[in-house]
């Protein structure tokens, strides 16, 4: 720190030295300016050159005392030599840190020269050690500023971090918060010195202050003028030498924590609408990218579930929710007691997605409900709920604010299970004003020949068989064919195929596949082809994880197939 910089201080020093000599103090730094005069006697400044006694002091680093100026040579030299009215001079210098960093002067009249000098020594001790006083000053004025650049650093750092940090005394009142605390619960107003509980009024604080237990990662819900928080809490307490001198608290955002994404769903872009188009026919996907820019609910319907669930995915990552989670709910494959759990959560849980449930999970993002004939009516009711009120009621808890898009997929016809009384009306309504219908191939003969024939370019290119020719009886017979399983099957049949093709693909080739039937002409299903390969990599004891992965599948897809072909 320089000596202008604690110009206030100076100036303080200089009139408590002038009133204690009677005299007029002048306090100088390094580079010869003045920082701080009294001037009582001298009409204007004494003019400071580096050969000047002030000069002299801080180049030599020495005291110097003139009790008669007429007897030193600077002083006969200088041009105001007559005028002045200074007759003595006592110059110290400040040291600071082994250099000199300015000095004190003592600017001597006439009618004062005997009471200063009579005891120069204690004068010149006297001025010395204010002058050691001043450095005292700057060293404090250092340590103040590197501890403020020291806080400015951490400031930094805590601002950059991912989670929200609060940290407290040992008592509770908060000593500092970085941004993100403040973007999490709303903080308009600085709340250093407020006490914890008074910004987060929640049980899990107030459990931790009563008995300093620490505890990581809970889930917590938290809601203060209807701005929301749910996520992750630790509490810590810090500790120095032994001693507990404080607490620390990290909040974490369900959405800012990194969770399996096979756990909770899907969140990137890889399926998009461009992706698909060899799946589905052009209209349906620009029907879907019409409502894919809306707020609207979706309702898509058809008899494959691989197409449905493509398009709802490809319908997230053309949304403006693209940037979070797109969430499935399987309807078939979850056992009706862990049903409304997954949905709404249990506190009690250890798993994160079981604790928050998915509904919360897919806030702001994006919820998919495949086979929503299967939900049981009672949660049905409470999903029509939800699209009505935009909130989550548990029962006594607070109520939870939600922002998300519901797509539901269904290969039933919901109208008349609505008649019949096996699908919530309430719910029917809600989702069924914006449907998208994917006819079955076999109803749109141009659309499954376009298919079958970029299919068949598809794996010509990636097997490297792009001379492979192919018989039009070949794609006559598959025109001909009911393909329940829609595209994926086509797309299996084809790929099954063209790997083993050798010059040219003939109907004959679907027979040696075992895909006609010998004698009959007719098809086999290829999902007793996936039928056979499930049932024989679970005969063989390999985990159901890495079963999924060789398919190609979804663990829940996996799972899902299992059931349905009672495996």
């Amino acid at each position: 720190m320089l000596l202008a910089e604690m110009k206030n201080d100076v100036t303080k020093f200089a009139e408590v030295i002038s009133k204690i000599l009677e005299v007029d103090v002048l306090i100088v730094d390094s580079n010869l300016k003045t920082i701080s005069n009294t001037y009582c006697y001298p009409d204007e400044p004494i003019p400071i050159s580096h050969t000047s006694i002030i000069g002299q002091v801080i180049s030599g680093r020495k005291t110097i005392t003139i009790d008669d100026k007429g007897h030193y040579d600077t002083c006969k030299e200088c041009a105001d030599f007559n005028n002045c009215e200074m007759k003595g001079f006592i110059c110290v210098p400040i040291l600071y840190k082994e250099r000199v960093v300015g000095a004190i002067a003592l600017i001597v009249p006439d009618s004062k020269i005997h009471k200063v000098f009579e005891s120069v020594r204690n004068s010149v001790e006297f001025l010395e050690r204010m002058a050691d006083l001043l450095a005292s000053k700057i060293q404090i004025g250092d340590d103040y500023n590197n501890l403020n650049l020291i806080k400015r650093e951490r400031e930094v750092i805590m601002d950059s971090i991912e989670y929200a940090m609060v940290s407290m005394d040992e008592i509770g009142y908060i000593t500092y918060y970085n941004k993100r605390f403040s973007n999490y619960f709303g903080i308009k107003e600085d709340c250093c010195g407020t006490f914890i509980r008074d910004v987060i009024p929640h049980k899990f604080v107030t459990e931790f202050l009563s008995n300093y237990t620490e505890f990581h990662d809970r889930l917590i819900y938290f809601e203060m003028d209807n701005d929301p928080f749910y996520g992750l809490l630790s509490c810590m307490n810090i500790n120095f030498n032994g001693n507990r001198s404080g607490m620390l608290f990290v909040f974490k955002s369900i959405r800012d924590v990194n969770i399996q994404l096979t756990e909770i769903g899907y969140s990137d872009a890889s399926v998009t609408f461009k992706s698909i188009e060899n799946n589905i026919p052009m209209e349906i996907i620009d029907e879907a990218k019409r409502l894919s820019v809306t707020t609207k609910t979706i309702l898509i319907s058809g008899e494959c579930s691989a197409e449905k669930d493509l398009l709802a995915k490809a319908t997230h990552t053309f949304s403006d929710r693209s940037n979070h989670y797109f969430i499935t709910v399987d309807c078939f494959g979850t056992y009706r007691e862990m049903f409304e759990e997954s949905l709404f959560g249990n506190e009690q849980s250890d798993n994160i997605v079981n604790s928050i449930g998915k509904l919360q999970l897919a806030n702001k993002g994006t919820i998919y409900f495949c086979g929503i004939e299967q939900m049981p009516i009672y949660l049905q009711r409470r999903l029509a709920e939800i699209l009505k009120t935009k909130t989550i009621h548990k029962a006594g808890k607070n109520n939870i604010k939600v922002d998300l898009r519901m797509i539901f997929s269904t290969s039933a016809d919901l109208e008349r299970l609505v008649r019949d009384g096996c699908f919530d009306d309430e719910l029917y309504y809600r989702i069924s004003q914006d449907t998208i219908d994917i006819s079955p191939l076999r109803k749109d003969k141009a659309s499954l020949r376009k298919l079958l024939i970029s299919s068949a370019e598809f794996y010509k290119e990636k097997y490297n068989k792009k001379n492979l020719s192919i018989d039009k009886q070949f794609f006559e017979e598959l025109l001909n064919y009911s393909w329940s399983g829609n595209g994926s099957e086509l797309d299996k049949v084809i790929d099954c195929v063209i790997c083993h093709g050798k010059d040219r693909v003939t109907v004959k080739d679907l027979t040696k596949l075992n895909i006609i039937e010998t004698g009959e002409n007719k098809l086999l299903p290829i999902r007793e082809q996936e039928r056979d390969s499930i049932s024989q990599l679970l005969e063989s004891k390999i985990n159901k994880d890495d079963v999924a992965k060789m398919l190609g599948l979804s663990r829940a897809t996996l799972y899902r197939k299992i059931k349905k072909y009672n495996l």
